[in-house]
């Protein structure tokens, strides 16, 4: 029987995320600032407001005394509950390169497939760099293995044409209970397919659970 990760499971794994990310995670292109941009990708709904807050000279961007100042850490603190970045690159990175390689992700999550690998690794050079590691699927596909997820069902069984999306077919061919109505739940999007950042969210999970 295939096990698929439920609401509360992934609700977990998150909890797990928020005290494994640093203030200094939030530099993404590692310039030693935060912009808001960079400080959205990672938590989407921080507000102006607060971001001008922390931003104690006012230069719209975070230095990496402010990222670590008491406030900040207060600040991030409200956000982390929706949280959407299972490891910060800081968590994962061993070597201190600002990247993570095949082996540093392996130790972080065992029995990551190489073809995930790939998909993570979007410009192909064997390593993975903040941008890369907080996109979307790439987060997706990581939270799986937080709470040893190596046995759920991934996309790329499911995709059998090798599109990178999952059709009605594809999914109901696994999911044999899957209804329409069910599909149109999971395809947040309406573009009649399923991403792999939809496929692996909490909802679409538990929906494919009860029809497992």
């Amino acid at each position: 029987m295939r096990k698929i990760l439920t609401v509360t499971a992934v609700l977990m794994a998150t909890a797990t995320a928020a005290s494994a990310m640093k203030a200094t995670d939030l530099d993404i292109d590692g310039d030693g600032f935060a912009s808001i941009t960079e400080v959205r990708q990672i938590f989407p709904g921080f507000s102006s407001n607060d971001f001008r807050d922390i931003d104690v000279n006012r230069d719209r961007r975070l230095s990496n005394k402010e990222l670590n100042a008491a406030g900040t850490r207060a600040v991030i603190g409200r956000y982390e509950s929706t949280m959407s970045v299972v490891h910060g690159l800081s968590d994962i990175d061993t070597n201190g390169d600002r990247f993570a390689s095949r082996d540093e992700l392996n130790a972080v999550y065992s029995g990551l497939l190489d073809d995930e690998f790939r998909e993570i690794d979007v410009n192909r050079d064997g390593r993975v760099n903040s941008t890369e590691l907080y996109r979307p699927l790439a987060q997706a596909l990581l939270t799986r293995y937080e709470m040893g997820g190596r046995d759920v069902v991934t996309i790329m069984q499911v995709d059998v044409d090798d599109d990178a999306f999952a059709s009605f077919a594809e999914l109901q061919a696994v999911y044999t209970k899957l209804s329409p109505q069910d599909f149109h739940l999971i395809d947040n999007n309406g573009d009649n397919r399923v991403s792999a950042t939809e496929y692996y969210s909490s909802e679409s999970q538990a929906i494919l659970d009860h029809n497992n």
